[in-house]
């Protein structure tokens, strides 16, 4: 009766109802105002109160967003993406627009991980708008969202200007602006195997982080900086040949993760951040980490998390000894990694895969998974390169067991000038041992 009634309103009078609800609810019902914007935002909408519904809009995607409530607040924030268009030409229009954009890039990125096409749909437009207002710190937002796309999708020609231009910016912003500008740099120079580059933005980031201060940035970003800096620096230490200090840097970064409690922070935690026990030939750590991020991911609507996971469960499989179980598992993992349209990181898994298959006897399949992952680092677009050494180690020691002793010789000397130009001490020894470590273990610690 009451849908009926109300289809027999004329239009006007069913704006003007809806613009009196709206009044009304916010002067007398100021908890649905804070908890449930949304509900407002309809009513302006309806009413045709235009830059209100934006603001509700906004506001309803926002807290969403802080509940990690992300298809609602993907909902919510293009309800508002909509309304924005209709308001005239102003810099405060603007700002609803960058504000809204960019929390829809943060809300794409988190449901369906760095290489969402969405996040480019939401950013680019946002660029332009931060730029042409001045914000240093929207523009560094925006930045990040751009170059984590393009760098976990393999594209660095387009992702490191955007590193280099965040530094720039940052210089005109204040500490939060560099501190994020710096985690980019940190990430970048990891993923290119500057080592020592990575571990020296890392330790600036730490002398700038303050948990009051920058609590927060995990909301805007789905990181915590000093989450990301454990998790690219037990990757570092452990490279560069430090691994207790390597395995204490992992221990404090999962303390932290756990403490600040943000899903998507914690998942990269968990699966990025676990590698350490991969280097130590730990399966029972990594196995347990990746079983977390495994459920992780379906409870908090985090795909991403759920095939890192099943790819680390692959790798623990392989450290266990337990080959023959762990090339499906990995092979499963890569196809769904590769469907999202990702490359960086799942290049190191292929190498894992590829001394899955060698060490169960299929090595003319290893060598031709681990010639393929180093084709596609060895292309000018790509410059993954933190691993390098240990795919061509891996090549040489699957040339090797082919009879090929030149070949394999030439890899391993490649590997060892790589390895000592990164100063990358762990590689250098795996080398130099040429795979032969006792009992297939990474524990290299005693060697340093």
């Amino acid at each position: 009766m009451q849908d009926a009634a109300y289809s027999t309103l004329l239009r006007g009078r069913r704006q003007q109802l809806h613009g009196l609800i709206s009044v009304t609810l916010e002067r007398e019902f100021s908890e649905i105002v804070q908890t449930r914007p949304e509900v407002i935002a309809r009513h302006c909408t309806e009413a045709n109160l235009v830059e209100k519904a934006v603001g509700y809009w906004l506001k309803a995607g926002q807290l969403a967003l802080s509940r990690m409530a992300l298809p609602e607040a993907i909902a919510h924030l293009n309800f508002g993406l909509a309304m924005v268009q209709k308001l005239d030409q102003s810099s405060q229009r603007d700002g609803l627009e960058l504000q809204i954009r960019s929390a829809l890039g943060t809300a794409w990125w988190a449901r369906k991980g760095w290489m969402a096409d969405e996040i480019v749909d939401a950013l680019k437009p946002a660029l332009k708008i931060a730029k042409a207002l001045g914000e240093p710190g929207a523009i560094i937002q925006v930045l990040w969202g751009l170059w984590v796309y393009y760098l976990i999708r393999g594209r660095v020609r387009e992702s490191v200007p955007l590193a280099e231009e965040a530094l720039r910016v940052a210089q005109e912003g204040d500490d939060e602006a560099l501190l994020v500008a710096r985690v980019i740099a940190a990430a970048t120079h990891f993923w290119h195997g500057e080592l020592t580059e990575a571990v020296k933005q890392g330790d600036a980031i730490l002398a700038l982080y303050d948990e009051r201060k920058h609590w927060h940035i995990a909301d805007q970003f789905n990181h915590d900086p000093k989450t990301i800096v454990g998790i690219y620096g037990q990757h570092c230490f452990w490279i560069l040949g430090y691994p207790d200090q390597a395995l204490d840097i992992a221990r404090r970064k999962d303390e932290h993760a756990r403490r600040r409690n943000h899903p998507f922070d914690l998942g990269f935690a968990l699966t990025q951040g676990a590698h350490i026990y991969d280097y130590l030939g730990d399966a029972t750590a990594l196995r347990v980490r990746a079983e977390e991020a495994e459920r992780l991911g379906p409870e908090r609507g985090l795909p991403t998390f759920e095939i890192m996971g099943q790819a680390l469960q692959g790798v623990a499989l392989v450290r266990a000894g337990q080959y023959d179980r762990a090339v499906p598992v990995l092979r499963a993992a890569m196809e769904r990694w590769h469907s999202t349209g990702a490359r960086f990181w799942g290049r190191y898994i292929r190498g894992v895969l590829a001394e899955a298959l060698a060490r169960s006897d299929k090595i003319e399949q290893g060598l031709e998974v681990c010639d393929s992952v180093l084709d596609e680092i060895e292309q000018p677009e790509s410059r993954e390169r933190w691993h390098y050494a240990e795919l061509l180690r891996l090549r040489g020691w699957m040339l090797s067991l082919m009879g090929d002793v030149r070949g394999g010789e030439r890899s391993y000397a490649a590997s060892l000038e790589w390895a000592r130009q990164q100063q990358a001490k762990s590689w250098e020894l795996c080398a130099l041992n040429h795979g032969k470590l006792p009992g297939n273990s990474r524990r290299i610690g005693h060697f340093l």
